[in-house]
């Protein structure tokens, strides 16, 4: 009898372990026929995003430790976050970063999702920014 419940218990974890797995696996990042989520690290998202709108998803308490110069706050977590994205122009450049990226791409993802063509998010958010030896204000 123990060797049974051993064996069941082995295969639901198994199971239990390919399911996780397969839940990782699957495809995070938004294509439409017009647009890609373009990931960046700190050096190219430096480089590109000066003549384009940078956004820092983050809560306004996250903001206050410091962001990235020239960003505008827009709080992913807020329910008018679409309404609020939706004042800039679909053919913007816009590069989203939050505190270690998965906000950041969930956003990018969903604008992507909205229209927009031109969005890029910032692998490893604020926290790959500061480590690469990026200012913040």
């Amino acid at each position: 009898m123990t060797k049974f419940l051993s064996t069941v218990l082995l295969g639901t974890m198994l199971f239990s372990a390919c399911s996780n797995s397969k839940k990782e696996s699957q495809a995070t990042e938004v294509t439409t026929p017009s647009a890609t989520l373009i990931s960046l690290n700190p050096e190219e998202f430096s480089q590109k995003s000066g003549n384009g709108i940078i956004l820092d998803v983050r809560t306004p308490e996250e903001i206050a430790q410091g962001k990235i110069p020239g960003s505008q706050g827009l709080d992913f977590y807020q329910s008018n976050f679409l309404e609020k994205a939706s004042e800039f122009p679909k053919d913007s450049e816009i590069f989203i970063y939050c505190a270690v990226g998965a906000r950041s791409q969930e956003a990018a993802n969903l604008m992507i999702s909205q229209g927009y063509t031109k969005v890029y998010h910032l692998q490893g958010g604020i926290q790959a920014w500061q480590r690469s030896g990026y200012p913040i204000e």
